[in-house]
């Protein structure tokens, strides 16, 4: 529990830290005419920034996805699990966190991973992530191999 508490906070920590600079540097081109056309600051990325993981049956973890409009979007970030992906892995529904110093908006969703006793195996997880009143849509992908759990 401590490591996926730990992984939560390293994971935010993260996010609101690295989209300083990034919107900063947006709203520096507020006068530009062609921004209002422009929906997003960075394409829907998941944290960590990996494209492969290794677990055990029987032991969870978390990743984050998220999806970046600017403010004056008011649409909710949509994340949508696809087929073929396993049963053991759930995404929640976006949470919105507002930055509006930096005029962005972040629509968040936190993908588990929780593969049981019988899930060893190698797997291909993809999510497809619209977002910005659907101007930006990104399917992520990642794989998940899953150990057989310790004998005790």
């Amino acid at each position: 529990m401590r490591r996926i508490s730990l992984l939560v906070c390293c994971t935010v920590a993260f996010l609101l830290s690295g989209y300083i600079d990034a919107g900063a540097r947006q709203s520096m081109n507020t006068a530009d005419d062609d921004l209002s056309d422009y929906a997003s600051i960075a394409p829907p990325f998941i944290t960590p920034g990996k494209t492969s993981f290794v677990t055990r049956e029987g032991d969870s973890f978390l990743l984050t996805l998220t999806a970046t409009c600017l403010l004056n979007d008011e649409s909710r970030t949509q994340f949508e699990v696809l087929p073929n992906t396993p049963d053991f892995v759930h995404v929640s529904s976006d949470y919105r966190n507002v930055v509006s110093e930096n005029g962005y908006v972040e629509g968040l969703g936190v993908v588990e991973v929780s593969p049981q006793i019988g899930d060893a195996g190698r797997y291909s997880i993809s999510i497809r992530v619209k977002s910005c009143s659907g101007k930006v849509e990104r399917v992520i992908n990642f794989k998940v191999r899953v150990k057989p759990a310790l004998a005790n």
